[in-house]
């Protein structure tokens, strides 16, 4: 054989074999993300669909589980799934394009176009809205305080009339960074008044049609059919998982409903900038700074951060069992998209286990791995044995832990959180599946009473000190009726075996002593303050949780109208 035909031979069997290992590093990284997934991978699971997108081909296309586990239909990658906070990135580009159409310009007055709103003696500008520096308290947190549920139908007009009876905000705009769905829904209503089209249909026009997402759009009603939607769902407090309904008609900063091909389309668009052009992607993506001129890590719609070393560009969406993560590596031309529909699967992480496969090498050393404490397997224990488990427990960070005991089970909560189910992996060990958490109770005391334990989540480690009974001096002084002229409600406060009460029309709110005249309870109410005085008692007290600090309530007399 001659040189030259030899020299080809080699050429051609040289680029067989590295076809053939790229080929085989493909397979591999896409059977590890299979791996990621594979315990929703069932006919009765919910479940998610990824995608995974380098140089802007598509490298992992899957989906695991089910849309509609009572129906057995399975998820695609083209399954509709509402994607909760993913939305408010449309949002903020829809008022993006209304600025560079001149229409209006990112520095006005909010109440320019919403004169309704108050008048707090401090101007809130539209950049304030769209970075999450307006200090308006977050609309969800007011409707729970006034006594809404989160399964009840919420409209725009809902939560406007809220914020019009807001007497204070937060902080002074500009001043802090404090996550805010409040503002979100005005920036959908200034969309409106600007363009004279709804978010809907001004977004349809002017993103999805141009971009070729056929399958997304603002979903305005609740109640409009939507053929081939994921359902929702959570863990159950036994096994298996159960529905939990969301019943959102609000649009800004929430409500978008989308799939996993169309938000392949959408992360595309950053690099070939289809809508809006470069210079306006790049200013949606520039972190916001605060009035000291301290950097956030917030755009206009999206969080600017880091990942090991390399720069990222996400969002992440939560709303009743409805989980999102759109995580991208610009720099690497890398896009993550998961749309989940189960509310254990913990996106956040996943997305960053999937970054790991596919930027192997690329990455600064890992960090201690962060455990998996929500896949533990639960472990049957005796009912009795949780009384032991029972009280509140302050954290080494300033708040606090409270445990109780629920229909012969343990359930708990951090002060301003949710309350969740825990579930036993040991005698002393409990994990909870609805955030990556876990709490170790420490061995009893000579006294036979548990006196601490330690607090992880993710990869943050408190450790925790049991806060000893309270016996309240006066238990009548925080008696009575208290009611909050920002929020339209009135609460009763009773006391109940050294716990306060706060009770309402829809259900009772347990606060467990925290401090003098300070208590802490589960999400929205946080920490809990009395105003009280020796010589004249109890005369109100605030609730603060960090989206709503300082909610005044003041202690009423129900007079009788026939007996005055």
């Amino acid at each position: 054989m001659k040189l030259p035909q030899l020299a080809l031979l080699s050429a051609l069997l040289l680029a067989a074999s590295s076809q053939g290992h790229a080929a085989a590093s493909a397979a591999s990284k896409q059977q590890q993300v299979d791996a990621l997934f594979a315990k929703w991978d069932n006919p009765d699971t919910p479940g998610a669909a990824v995608e995974v997108v380098k140089d802007g081909k598509v490298v992992y296309r899957h989906a695991f589980g089910m849309a509609d586990i009572e129906q057995g239909r399975a998820i695609t990658p083209s399954t509709i799934f509402h994607v909760a906070s993913v939305s408010k990135q449309f949002t903020a580009l829809s008022v993006l394009l209304l600025a560079q159409d001149g229409k209006l310009s990112l520095d006005d007055d909010v109440r320019r176009y919403l004169p309704e709103l108050p008048d707090f003696g401090q101007v809130i500008r539209i950049r304030h809205l769209l970075n999450h520096t307006s200090g308006l308290r977050d609309q969800l947190n007011l409707l729970s305080m006034a006594g809404w549920r989160m399964d009840d139908v919420i409209t725009g007009d809902d939560a406007m009339r809220f914020v019009r009876r807001q007497h204070a905000l937060n902080f002074a705009p500009g001043s802090e960074f404090e996550y805010c769905n409040t503002g979100y829904t005005l920036l959908g209503m200034i969309v409106e008044r600007v363009s004279g089209k709804s978010l809907a249909a001004f977004s349809k026009e002017r993103i999805f049609d141009p971009l070729g997402m056929k399958h997304t759009f603002f979903h305005e009603q609740y109640s409009t059919l939507v053929p081939g939607r994921a359902q929702s769902y959570q863990p159950s407090p036994g096994t298996g998982y159960e529905g939990i309904a969301l019943s959102f008609s609000v649009v800004g900063p929430t409500n978008l409903f989308t799939t996993a091909d169309d938000l392949v389309l959408w992360q595309r668009n950053f690099d070939d900038a289809r809508v809006g052009g470069k210079p306006l992607l790049a200013q949606m993506q520039t972190p916001a700074k605060l009035n000291d001129g301290t950097a956030t890590d917030y755009g206009d719609g999206v969080f600017a951060g880091s990942y090991r070393g390399l720069r990222t560009i996400g969002h992440d969406g939560a709303d009743a069992g409805f989980r999102s993560n759109l995580l991208r590596f610009p720099d690497q031309h890398l896009s993550v998209v998961i749309v989940a529909n189960g509310a254990d699967l913990h996106v956040t992480q996943l997305g960053e286990r999937i970054a790991d496969i596919y930027l192997d090498g690329k990455l600064d050393a890992q960090p201690t791995p962060i455990p998996d404490y929500s896949s533990r397997t639960e472990v049957p224990i005796d009912p009795a044995r949780l009384d032991a488990l029972v009280g509140t427990y302050a954290l080494e960070n300033g708040s606090a832990i409270t445990f109780a005991k629920e229909h012969g089970r343990l359930v708990g909560w951090t002060a301003g959180d949710d309350t969740m189910p825990f579930y036993a992996a040991g005698e002393r060990e409990f994990f909870a599946k609805l955030v990556n958490a876990q709490f170790t109770f420490d061995p009893p005391g000579a006294d036979g009473v548990i006196q601490g334990g330690t607090w992880r989540r993710n990869a943050r480690v408190k450790h925790a000190k049991r806060i000893a009974p309270m016996k309240l001096p006066d238990p009548k002084a925080l008696e009575g009726e208290y009611y909050s002229d920002e929020l339209h409600v009135l609460y009763t406060v009773t006391e109940n075996d050294g716990n306060v009460v706060l009770s309402y029309s829809r259900g009772d709110i347990v606060l467990a002593p925290f401090d003098k005249d300070s208590f802490v309870g589960p999400w929205p109410f946080g920490l809990v303050h009395f105003q009280c005085a020796p010589a004249s008692g109890c005369a109100g007290f605030t609730a603060t949780e960090d989206r709503a600090r300082d909610v005044q309530f003041n202690k009423v007399t129900i007079v009788d109208a026939g007996k005055r």
